[in-house]
């Protein structure tokens, strides 16, 4: 397997735009949320299981779930030992914990988006 030093730094010119995205998507959300828990003060999630009663928000529902079993998955291949699995727990959160893993991700995998969808060992990067 090719391994590169760790000191070499390959940052790729789409990476900057990738984790300019990520941050206004990661605003863009979180600003919504604080919106929403201000107006209509947190909930115990009642609502989110009440709205699978109706079609298109059982739809959207369903497939936020969908959403964040994929990203608990992927973030548990990608990080291979047990310790580090543990980071998909707070997928739960939604974006506003995904945004942040994947911008530091984006660092970590030193701007390779194989290293970054697969993990440093699985994406040609040695690991340390």
């Amino acid at each position: 397997m090719k391994t590169v030093p760790t000191s070499s730094v390959d940052e790729r010119p789409n990476m900057l735009a990738f984790r300019i995205t990520l941050v206004g998507a990661w605003v863009a959300i979180t600003v919504l949320s604080i919106h929403a828990v201000a107006t209509l003060g947190p909930t115990d999630g009642s609502v989110f299981f009440t709205d699978f009663s109706n079609g298109w928000r059982a739809q959207t529902n369903g497939d936020f779930v969908a959403f964040i079993l994929l990203a608990m998955a992927w973030i548990a291949y990608r990080e291979r030992t047990f310790p580090r699995v543990l980071l998909a727990l707070p997928t739960v959160l939604g974006s506003v914990y995904l945004l942040p893993y994947v911008f530091v991700a984006t660092y970590t995998s030193r701007g390779r988006f194989a290293a970054l969808l697969l993990g440093n060992a699985r994406g040609g990067l040695s690991v340390n």
